[in-house]
């Protein structure tokens, strides 16, 4: 089996789409509905939406593939972050996804690679991420990473907040 990790661009819209719609739920609390899920994956996760974030200057994408198929995503972000933040130049690890069926087989570990690489290319000092309350196999994860929880954001999924945790990592 060989990972590969690619830049990704404006073609490959409907993987990145598919992959999250696959695979969002999977972070969210059990209580957030099927039909504000629905609503969300619908809006946020759609072609055309990827399709205007891969065109965005402060967003870049990677694409991991195993033996050809894609299988997972990573998305990073300049620009605004949460004033608990103290950095001079932070990169937001806005998106790390990989289907179910690849857990385990090193996709999340090149992706994760990745944005260090990228981060420490781009002068980044820091490297941060909210990742759902709920999310106890993300944040093992990312404890891993030496990621360190140092406050809470919250967003809107239908009429369900959730609750994030801020956590940065020195580059």
């Amino acid at each position: 089996m060989e990972i590969e990790v690619v830049i990704a661009g404006v073609d490959d819209a409907a993987h990145l789409a598919s992959i999250s719609e696959a695979t969002f739920a999977l972070a969210c609390h059990s209580t957030t509905s099927k039909k504000d899920l629905d609503r969300y994956i619908q809006k946020e996760w759609c072609e055309t939406r990827f399709r205007e974030q891969l065109e965005s200057p402060l967003k870049s994408f990677f694409i991991a593939r195993v033996d050809g198929s894609v299988v997972g995503y990573l998305m990073l972000s300049l620009g605004d972050y949460p004033g608990e933040l103290i950095a001079a130049k932070p990169l937001e690890l806005q998106r790390i996804y990989v289907l179910s069926e690849f857990y385990g087989l090193g996709v999340a570990i090149a992706l994760m690679s990745q944005s260090f690489r990228y981060a420490a290319a781009a002068g980044c000092d820091v490297l941060w991420l909210g990742v759902s309350k709920h999310n106890r196999r993300g944040i093992s994860s990312y404890l891993k990473y030496d990621f360190q929880k140092i406050g809470e954001q919250s967003f809107r999924v239908g009429d369900d907040i959730h609750e994030d945790l801020i956590m940065p990592c020195l580059v």
